[in-house]
């Protein structure tokens, strides 16, 4: 079925004087609106006017300009049924049998330029959207070209065929359309409802559309025999960009986020290593070096193959440590020009660098039992202006520093979560287990394995203590501070301890589980 006539409304204009010179070679008759059709003409092109089909000019300020029984017609009519033809002749229509249209940019024009809804509107397609659909559903008859990087492919097709394209391949311009209208209306959709971009909620809606595209397919999941992908919205807003270094892992996407994210919540120069989702080193110094060597310090075997996170510049200087041990990842706001030129002697590490963790999604998703769990992320919460202090022993301002970084990093170690910190690093930590006192075992021995000083250190607890004992052995160990949430039944026993013990105890009031 060959193509006599086509209409063309495009708000993108890329290629488009290239696809009408083509289709002009191949004596195929242009319909076209508006600016389109302005843009057509002024290339040299005869152009026939969508009004001298209609008979109507365009109304509304344009909102109804394509939205016709002759244009729906044309298009829709099923030229193997002979009712449809005659009623198409007695519309005095005409036979449309290639649409090409791409729709006004509603994101990039409503959304990134944050509008107001009485504005925005203006940018909600609504000739386009519904001819290319009617396109693709008489896809048998018609053939509906919906972005501008079809064009190309579709010449090339033509002049394979003859012109008569074969229904597989109509079929797949059909499906195409779909995939993209369905994109469209899910963000406006998300963008009226409060949910635009997917980066903040203001309530937790009762619907949630996900209009997400593969923007790496990475070579397995967490194993080897696990398929994997990373999908975002749109790649544009993606704050973070990869210099150097092979593909990234799907372990290694959430590790550094944590690296990155942790570290910038300080403002003097902070270094973090996560290592299996956990952080296994955190330093602050007087530079990034230092704040480096103390976040190994921490954990001088476990950071062997880490994900290390700066919030500072890498420079040269720094570069020239980093390269010496066996890294995954870097990731930082910056890279100096020589740091760069230093690690391409490494050229399987992966140098990440990011703008602003504070950019990246509010919330996390996952699939269980068949739907999905949806949550806020746990952003760090500041409750040391309202900090209990529960014991007769109150903090001086070195122990208060320590309490507050202690409480910054526990809530990025996986449950039941214990940290000892002083005010400048991570001492040990203890994650991810069954038993709360297992935890603090875990994270003293830690510290003795690395013969770390526990003199002055705080212990941080992602939630509360339900029974007194794993205050012994942090006092035992030298720890005199200790920060939790509270909200025991046995409060008053664990706080009555506390003092016999000499400690500070402090109640956050707020719990930090991880998952």
């Amino acid at each position: 079925m060959k193509i006599k006539r086509a209409l063309i409304s495009v708000w993108d204009k890329d290629s488009i004087i290239d696809l009408a010179r083509f289709l002009r070679s191949e004596k195929i008759e242009i319909i076209s609106t508006g600016g389109t059709k302005r843009v057509l003409e002024e290339a040299g092109f005869s152009i026939t006017s969508i009004s001298t089909l209609t008979g109507i000019t365009s109304l509304m300020d344009g909102r109804v300009k394509t939205l016709h029984p002759k244009v729906f017609g044309g298009i829709l009519a099923d030229r193997n049924n002979q009712k449809h033809m005659r009623d198409l002749e007695e519309l005095m229509g005409l036979e449309i049998d290639l649409v090409v249209i791409n729709f006004y940019p509603f994101v990039k024009e409503a959304v990134n330029k944050k509008m107001k809804f009485s504005q925005a509107i203006e940018f909600i397609d609504i000739g386009g959207p519904s001819m290319i659909r009617a396109a693709a559903k008489n896809y048998q008859s018609v053939i509906p070209l919906c972005s501008s990087k079809q064009y190309s492919g579709f010449i090339e097709c033509y002049k394979n065929y003859g012109g008569d394209f074969p229904q597989e391949i109509r079929q797949e311009y059909a499906a195409k359309v779909f995939s993209l209208t369905s994109d469209y209306e899910k963000e406006i959709s998300n963008y009226l409802s409060g949910f635009n971009n997917l980066k903040t909620v203001k309530k937790m809606q009762k619907k949630i559309n996900l209009n997400l595209k593969q923007d790496a397919e990475l070579r397995y999941g967490e194993n080897p025999h696990q398929k994997a992908g990373f999908y975002v919205e749109d790649k544009s807003n993606l704050n973070w960009f990869q210099i150097q270094g092979k593909q990234l892992s799907y372990n290694n996407y959430s590790d550094m986020e944590s690296a990155f994210k942790i570290s910038s919540e300080f403002s003097r120069p902070s270094c973090t290593i996560i290592k299996h989702s956990n952080p296994c080193g955190f330093g602050l110094g007087v530079d990034s070096k230092e704040a480096y060597e103390r976040a190994v310090s921490t954990d001088p075997v476990s950071y062997f193959g880490g994900i290390v996170g700066f919030n500072k510049e890498v420079d040269s200087e720094l570069a020239k440590i980093l390269v010496k041990p066996f890294l995954e990842c870097i990731i930082a706001p910056s890279f100096s020009e020589g740091a760069k030129q230093i690690f391409t002697k490494k050229k399987n590490l992966r140098i990440i660098t990011i703008d602003d963790a504070s950019n990246s999604d509010n919330f996390s998703i996952r699939s269980v039992l068949g739907g999905y769990l949806y949550q806020e992320k746990d952003d760090y919460i500041d409750v040391f202006n309202n900090l209990k202090i529960v014991t007769k022993r109150k903090p001086n301002n070195i122990e208060l520093e320590s309490m507050k970084l202690g409480w910054k990093l526990v809530r990025h170690v996986k449950s039941n979560a214990i940290v000892l910190a002083n005010e400048y690093q991570l001492l040990g930590v203890g994650a991810g287990q069954m038993s709360r006192i297992d935890s603090v075992k875990i994270a003293v021995q830690k510290v003795n394995d690395t013969n770390l000083n526990l003199a002055g250190s705080i212990m941080a607890s992602d939630a509360f203590f339900p029974f007194s004992d794993s205050l012994h052995i942090a006092s035992d160990a030298g720890i005199k501070v200790i920060i939790q949430p509270g909200g025991s039944i046995k409060d008053d026993e664990v706080i009555e301890e506390a003092n016999n013990l000499g400690l500070v105890m402090a109640f956050t009031g707020i719990r930090h589980f991880l998952h």
